[in-house]
């Protein structure tokens, strides 16, 4: 870690996602991790003495958790959801509008936080391409314009499930998953799995050694195996 005693703390938000779950693991393992502070929709099966759980009532307006929210030293922000199962407009209210009340929230009460977030490849931050990547991109903006110090952002590509989470979607399951998961097995440089990838995110946020950067796929692999 760069200039940044042990205990830390941390701040999850998505933790019963497919890759914040990851996430909450690798935090709960890592010995410098202190305290966890998940906000998130439901809680989880875990019982664990770094764990606090948090559900949120209203994530557009967490003014309320201020408290919660002082002394955070970084922030993983997994909160989203697939774009097949909302409206555009839901889509980017929670893409985006969740995520400015976190960051408006945690910026008033942990202005020092390094945030690390969950985005995705084909992310557009010039307001062209699909609404997907129209919001993602517009999410990566917003967060490149907020005050903390350090700001890592990860675009993976194709994310392979290992755990009992899956995308929703009968499509997925039983057309894309199959397909996807062969190609995979055969260009891995293709993507990254959800474990692997939360293992470079929980890395480089906790060490914070490097200055704000956005993470291509091959760069997330490179975290978790480099040369």
């Amino acid at each position: 870690m760069q200039n940044r005693p042990a205990p830390v703390k941390v701040l999850l938000t998505g933790a019963s996602g497919m890759v914040g779950r990851h996430v909450l693991d690798h935090l709960l393992s890592n010995s410098d991790v202190g305290e966890i502070v998940s906000i998130g929709r439901r809680r989880s099966d875990l019982n664990n003495s770094k764990l606090r759980e948090i559900i949120a009532e209203d994530f557009l307006d967490l003014s309320a958790l201020t408290p919660d929210l002082a002394h955070v030293d970084v922030c993983f922000h997994c909160l989203g959801v697939y774009q097949s199962q909302v409206s555009k407009k839901a889509y980017v209210k929670i893409t985006c509008g969740y995520q400015e009340a976190l960051t408006d929230a945690l910026s008033a009460a942990s202005p020092d936080a390094v945030f690390v977030l969950f985005g995705a490849q084909g992310a557009k931050t010039d307001g062209k391409g699909m609404p997907f990547a129209r919001a993602k991109g517009q999410a990566e903006n917003m967060l490149q314009a907020t005050g903390f110090p350090k700001k890592y952002i990860f675009r993976p590509g194709y994310i392979h499930p290992t755990g009992t989470r899956r995308p929703p979607g009968v499509i997925y399951r039983l057309i894309m998953l199959p397909i996807m998961a062969k190609l995979f097995a055969r260009k891995p440089s293709i993507g990254i799995t959800d474990r692997d990838l939360a293992q470079a995110m929980v890395t480089v946020g906790i060490e914070a050694a490097e200055e704000s950067k956005v993470f291509s796929n091959q760069m997330i692999r490179d975290v978790v195996a480099p040369g």
